[in-house]
């Protein structure tokens, strides 16, 4: 009997192995990357298709983290939460229509005139492309002359008209974003700290409670710098920009600096846009290359002492990431969500900076982005 036993446990026991052996564990490590893997595609292609709805949810979001001290300071006077949201919304609506207002006239000059600029630009591009031009056709020539076919073909031209349809279309997206995005403003800011109080009963238990607490306060604070030291630091380069441009006879010059401003909210693109801008209307307005030059030029050196200098004494640790981390994120959310992509690009890379700092298993992120 005991024999039978044996025998039979010994049997059992390879296709047991086998059994086990073929079944994969769930918890090795190439398993586990290549869940993760799906994951992260999953969420990026989810992110990329409800980006009209995702869009509007994370500018309100931001905006409400700027200005809810805002709305706290008129709390503190006794005024109630709604009443005080909607004085903080009328100030930065109106503060908006004025900017606006002062911009209109300029713009719409600009834009009367574009036609009549954009040909002296190109004649002006032309003089000065004439001698690439010229190398350009003694090539053509010496191809025609080595071709036997004596017959050139006709060039086909299509015209792509782009319909009225399409342009009100996106009239009305912009629009209904732009609706959505003040009236979920309005309503994060009534509501006060109530999302943040939802959060905290979600946690599990004491320790996750305060963890969370922790990360949103920390959130809100870096975030919150940033962008305010970001405007400043933006006005103050608006400002120099304009008087540069004042001094160098450039048209103008307020313009030049709010634009500037404006733009340098946008990282990396725009000062290059900026810089285009300026060398394009530097040649429509001066003759000589020293003058044509020194617009673009005072620009890149008030731009390199402002991102060089300025913002990292200014910022300090809250910039501290690879900046090779920080030119891919911000590609990435370009792609992804456009100039509202490029705007918010930062301020998210240091929420997960701060995500990763605080949660244990997402401290091999927090080395990642670590500038050293």
């Amino acid at each position: 009997m005991e024999s039978r036993i044996h025998a039979s446990t010994v049997s059992e026991d390879p296709k047991r192995a086998l059994a086990g052996a073929a079944e994969p564990d769930a918890s090795s490590p190439s398993i586990r990357r290549a869940l993760w893997a799906l994951v992260l595609l999953a969420l990026g292609f989810t992110l990329y298709l409800t980006s009209s709805l995702l869009l509007p949810i994370m500018v309100a979001g931001t905006l409400a983290l700027l200005l809810s001290p805002a709305v706290a300071a008129l709390n503190s006077l006794k005024l109630p939460q709604p009443i005080s949201a909607g004085i903080v919304m009328v100030l930065v609506l109106a503060l908006l229509s004025v900017l606006s207002l002062n911009l209109a006239a300029p713009i719409q000059r600009w834009v009367d005139a574009a036609p009549e600029e954009l040909r002296r630009l190109e004649s002006k591009v032309s003089l000065l492309m004439r001698p690439v031009e010229a190398v350009r056709e003694a090539t053509e020539k010496v191809t025609e002359i080595a071709k036997n076919d004596k017959q050139p073909k006709p060039r086909e031209v299509v015209v792509e008209r782009r319909p009225a349809t399409a342009m009100l279309t996106f009239t009305v997206d912009t629009a209904v974003t732009v609706l959505s995005t003040v009236m979920l403003l309005y309503f994060l800011l009534a509501s006060g700290d109530l999302l943040v109080r939802k959060l905290v009963l979600v946690a599990p238990n004491r320790e996750d409670k305060l963890r969370v607490v922790g990360i949103l306060r920390t959130i809100q604070t870096e975030v919150g710098h940033y962008f305010a030291t970001i405007t400043l630091v933006n006005i103050g380069l608006g400002a120099a920009t304009a008087a540069a441009m004042w001094a160098l006879d450039m048209p103008t010059p307020a313009v030049w600096g709010v634009a500037v401003a404006l733009l340098n909210f946008l990282p990396y693109i725009g000062p290059g846009v900026a810089t285009v801008l300026l060398s394009a209307v530097a040649l429509l307005t001066f003759d000589s290359p020293l003058a044509i030059v020194a617009p673009p030029a005072a620009f890149l050196v008030l731009n390199f002492i402002e991102d060089q200098i300025v913002l990292p004494f200014l910022l300090g640790r809250r910039l501290s990431i690879n900046p090779v981390v920080i030119f891919i994120w911000v590609l990435f959310w370009a792609w992804m969500w456009g100039i509202g992509g490029l705007v918010l690009a930062v301020p998210l890379l240091v929420a997960l900076r701060i995500c990763a700092e605080r949660v244990p298993v997402l401290n091999p992120i927090a080395t990642v982005l670590a500038r050293s």
